[in-house]
C-alpha cells in the first residue's frame, strides 16, 4: 500500500512542529512471515519544520521512519517476538495514520538546528562578553595546591 497523509491529520506530531504544511509519503507492506507472524513493514518520509534551538526560527527537517512490526494480541506474545520485530499490540481497530505518526515522532531529531546558524549570544549589560578577569577562580584549584604540598 502506498500513499500520502496530510500533516494536518497528525495532531501529536503537529504539536512538535511550527506549522502544519506538507504531507507524509508512506509505503506499507502486510505479510505473513515464515513463523506465521502477521507483519507490517513500512517506510515513511516527510519534510517538516521545527524550531531551531539556536536562533528559534523555523528549520526544515527531513524525517525518515523505517519500521518492522509484528501483530500481537497481548504482552505475552510481545515478549516472545524475534528481536527484529517491534510489537504492534492490537486490542481494537488499528488506524494506520496513527501508526505512521508514532513512527515519525520517534524519528524526530532530539535537537533541531540550522547547520549554518550564526547566533550572537547575549550576555546583558551592553552585550559585552565576559573577560577572563571576570571569571571566578576554580574552586578545585585549592585542592590541587593542597595536594602539591604533601
Amino acid at each position: 500500500m502506498q500513499g500520502f497523509v496530510e500533516l494536518k491529520s497528525m495532531p501529536q506530531l503537529l504539536s512538535l512542529l511550527v506549522d502544519d504544511e506538507g504531507e507524509v509519503s508512506v509505503e506499507l507492506e502486510f505479510a505473513l512471515d515464515q513463523q506465521k507472524l502477521r507483519t507490517v513493514k513500512g517506510h515513511a518520509t516527510a519534510k517538516v519544520k521545527q524550531q531551531c534551538q539556536r536562533c528559534l526560527e523555523p528549520v526544515e527537517v527531513e524525517l525518515e521512519a523505517e519500521f518492522s512490526l509484528a501483530v500481537v494480541l497481548n504482552e505475552e506474545q510481545a515478549k516472545n517476538l524475534p528481536r527484529y520485530y517491534d510489537p504492534l499490540l492490537v486490542e481494537e481497530d488499528v488506524v494506520l495514520a496513527d501508526l505512521v505518526e508514532e513512527e515519525l515522532i520517534l524519528s524526530l531529531p532530539a535537537v533541531a538546528y540550522h547547520q549554518d546558524c550564526d547566533v550572537q549570544l547575549s550576555y546583558g549589560e551592553g552585550d559585552a562578553q565576559p573577560s577572563e578577569q571576570d571569571e571566578k577562580p576554580n574552586p578545585f584549584s585549592v585542592l590541587a595546591s593542597l595536594k602539591q604540598k604533601r
